[in-house]
């Protein structure tokens, strides 16, 4: 899988624009960018938003493509707005990659995790046992990334938050954390299930077995109204990994659907947390 590096959705969206705009004249990348006098790997770096163009780069390939003049403002605006950073980039030293990223701005998140709660649904002090234990960390440090975790769930109370759907491994809440500690949590996975209407929470049972798709834990990050943008999100022992083919997307669709079928249905999760925390 490759990792991404755009910094932002809309810089994606930006570079699928023009990628689209210069096919629709039927112009390579190699024509346009010697009619601009650009080296092609110009091109090709904003075309993958491996780079961000100047509001000049693109005014320069609007006209070449032929672009009406009433649809150069939406698109140099967007050109503006896209890498413009988020609240995460106050927690820079903390969090690495594209993932909050994606969560922030995603309007569907799917995932699937067999061992641990997912972070938007945990509990501080379920966090910082599980970051001590993970990263080794103790004092300011694991305050800081307590704090940061913390801080994603932000997007919960928002006015229009994301469709969130959840599988979660049964493991995940018989792990013994702390007896006190996975009352609370399991308790809190409860509540918010219950409580919102944009989450979905189904709990994949030891009697499920092993069903495709149990393979890891993995997210994926959905757009609807922007075909191919879906991005699809893994993390191993050896760092991060980002899936954008749509191969790859369609191979996690495929697994997180296998995993949902095999699962108790929402409602069943939602009777089976409420006994389990009794």
């Amino acid at each position: 899988m490759a990792a991404v590096t755009t910094p932002t959705v809309r810089g994606r969206r930006l570079a699928r624009e023009l990628r689209r705009l210069r096919e629709h004249t039927h112009l390579t990348r190699v024509d346009a960018s010697r009619r601009l006098g650009w080296h092609r790997s110009k091109l090709s770096r904003i075309e993958d938003a491996a780079t961000r163009p100047t509001k000049a780069d693109v005014t320069e390939l609007l006209q070449l493509y032929g672009v009406e003049p009433d649809r150069h403002d939406a698109i140099l605006q967007l050109t503006e707005d896209a890498w413009q950073r988020g609240w995460w980039t106050a927690y820079q030293d903390v969090f690495s990659g594209s993932y909050v990223m994606l969560e922030d701005q995603a309007p569907v998140i799917k995932a699937f995790d067999g061992k641990v709660i997912p972070g938007l649904l945990q509990t501080p002090d379920y966090a910082r046992t599980l970051i001590r234990g993970v990263r080794a960390v103790e004092g300011d440090a694991l305050d800081e990334l307590v704090a940061a975790r913390m801080h994603r769930k932000s997007i919960l109370s928002r006015e229009e938050p994301p469709a969130l759907h959840y599988v979660i491994g049964e493991g995940a809440f018989r792990n013994v954390v702390g007896d006190d500690l996975m009352l609370k949590q399991i308790s809190q996975v409860w509540d918010y299930a219950v409580r919102h209407d944009f989450l979905t929470v189904q709990v994949l049972p030891f009697s499920a077995g092993e069903p495709y798709g149990f393979e890891g834990s993995y997210t994926l990050f959905e757009f609807p109204e922007d075909d191919g943008l879906d991005v699809g999100h893994a993390e191993n022992l050896l760092g991060e990994w980002y899936a954008e083919s749509a191969d790859q997307i369609d191979k996690i669709r495929v697994a997180f659907a296998r995993v949902s079928d095999a699962a108790m249905t929402p409602d069943e999760s939602i009777e089976w947390l409420a006994a389990l925390a009794q």
